[in-house]
C-alpha cells in the first residue's frame, strides 16, 4: 500500500533532523507535524518534500554543519621546502 504524501515528508523531516543531531522530543515532533501542515497547505500535493525541506530553519535550530577538509594540507618536503596551500 503506498504511503500519503503528508507521511513520506514527516519521514523524511524526522530521518533529516536526526541526522542533523536533533533529539526528536514530544515538541520536536509537534513543530515537525506543524511544518508538514503548512507544506501541505503552501504546496498541495506536488512538492510538500521540497518545500518542508526548505521551511526547516523557519521552525527548527540546527548545528552548525562541520565540513571535514577535502585532502591533507600539501607538503612539498622532496623540493626543499614545506609549505601549507
Amino acid at each position: 500500500m503506498k504511503r500519503a504524501v503528508c507521511q513520506q515528508a514527516l519521514d523524511r523531516l524526522i530521518a533529516y533532523l536526526r541526522g542533523c543531531g536533533v533529539e526528536i522530543t514530544s515538541e520536536n515532533c509537534r513543530k515537525a507535524l506543524q511544518l508538514v501542515d503548512r507544506a501541505l497547505a503552501e504546496a498541495g500535493s506536488r512538492d510538500v518534500m521540497a518545500r518542508a525541506m526548505d521551511m526547516i530553519p523557519e521552525y527548527f535550530d540546527l548545528p552548525p554543519l562541520a565540513i571535514p577538509m577535502q585532502s591533507p594540507p600539501l607538503m612539498r618536503g622532496s623540493i626543499g621546502y614545506h609549505t601549507n596551500v
